[in-house]
């Protein structure tokens, strides 16, 4: 592959003396360093340098930074309290629309009587909004009713009795 170049062979390859075994070559030039320069180093006089106006720009760049720093952190807190605040008020609206869906279909599953189905109804439904007295009012007539079909209904009844 030595030499092809896509064109045919050079002509130093084929023409090229095989080497003889054992034979001395030619020595590979050595790394010669760059000659050493004695250099002298002598102290310059640097210009004199503005240190009142380095100091007062200085104090300038901090102040401006502590202003606007102070300015974007207020900013942030106003704007975190309106994030929470709407966050809060989106988790109420939909705390409101899924207890009126689980009330309302265990009412419709209590007016079917499928009791077992309101009573789980209710029961999500009380865990968002414990305070309905309609709804504590139901809970309690759906267990009543299963109280009488099965008997590990009547101990959930006790513990929901107790907690008026």
């Amino acid at each position: 592959m030595a030499g092809y170049m896509g064109f045919g062979m050079q002509s130093w390859i084929y023409k090229k003396n095989p080497r003889k075994p054992f034979a001395k070559r030619e020595r590979i030039p050595s790394f010669n360093s760059l000659p050493k320069h004695n250099k002298d180093f002598t102290l310059k006089y640097n210009r004199k340098e503005n240190k009142k106006l380095n100091g007062l720009l200085t104090v300038l760049i901090i102040v401006t930074s502590v202003f606007l720093v102070s300015f974007l952190y207020s900013q942030f807190n106003e704007y975190s309290k309106e994030q929470s605040q709407s966050i809060v008020e989106k988790m109420r609206i939909e705390n409101n629309y899924a207890f009126n869906f689980l009330f309302n279909s265990g009412y419709s599953r209590l007016k079917n009587s499928n009791y077992l189905g309101a009573y789980s109804e209710f029961k999500l439904a009380y865990n968002l909004n414990s305070e309905n007295e309609e709804l504590n009012q139901l809970l309690l007539e759906t267990l009543s009713i299963l109280c009488e079909k099965d008997e590990k209904y009547c101990a959930e009844l006790d513990e929901f009795m107790n907690k008026f």
